[in-house]
């Protein structure tokens, strides 16, 4: 089976090229909620840019405590900004125009506030994302996709596309209704709504 970088980066190709979506030279990059999958995350963004010719990413990887990315924090070194923080206030340690941002299964529905509290944390990217820019979210259950999408909406930004990803990772689980639990099984993209026509 295909690493999940080498994915990554066909999933970036695929969908940032449909939707004409187009980085300058060494973009500014976030990953939110990244854990430690911001390895693979990182490695398929620098991957994709290396074949568009444009150079490396200033990458910033958030999550809320430090013990989630500490084995990323300690394989990527110098090349990753690593930020323990609260997403929901993401503008009071982060600043900057971002051309992409990443966000790999979040969880919408663990807890009663999670939709609300990712909707803050998307109000917060969108505060961030550059006009130009664009946000990627996977799912791996249409349980956390369909009030992704709601929560991405109420946030201020325009879907471009939501529905099943084409370059899905591989079956971890089922659901208790049956589904397979998949890595990046759906995937949603979005731009600010004063942004360019996608």
């Amino acid at each position: 089976m295909e690493s999940p970088d080498k994915r990554w980066a066909r999933i970036l190709a695929e969908y940032l090229g449909k939707f004409r979506i187009e980085l300058p030279r060494f973009p500014l990059v976030l990953d939110v909620g990244c854990g430690n999958a911001a390895v693979w995350n990182y490695l398929g963004v620098a991957e994709y840019l290396k074949d568009k010719g444009l150079g490396m990413p200033h990458y910033i990887a958030v999550d809320k405590e430090e013990a989630a990315f500490q084995k990323a924090k300690s394989q990527l070194g110098e090349l990753v900004t690593f930020l323990a923080c609260d997403a929901q206030t993401l503008s009071d340690y982060v600043k900057g125009s971002f051309h992409l941002a990443l966000c790999t299964h979040p969880d919408l529905t663990t807890s009663p506030q999670g939709p609300k509290m990712w909707q803050r944390v998307f109000t917060e990217v969108a505060g961030l994302l550059d006009p130009r820019g664009c946000l990627v979210v996977t799912s791996f259950w249409v349980q956390d996709h369909i009030p992704l999408q709601v929560a991405v909406d109420r946030a201020g930004l325009r879907i471009l596309y939501s529905g099943t990803n084409i370059f899905p990772g591989r079956i971890f689980d089922r659901a208790s209704d049956g589904e397979p639990l998949q890595y990046d099984k759906y995937i949603l993209l979005a731009r600010k709504l004063s942004g360019p026509e996608g």
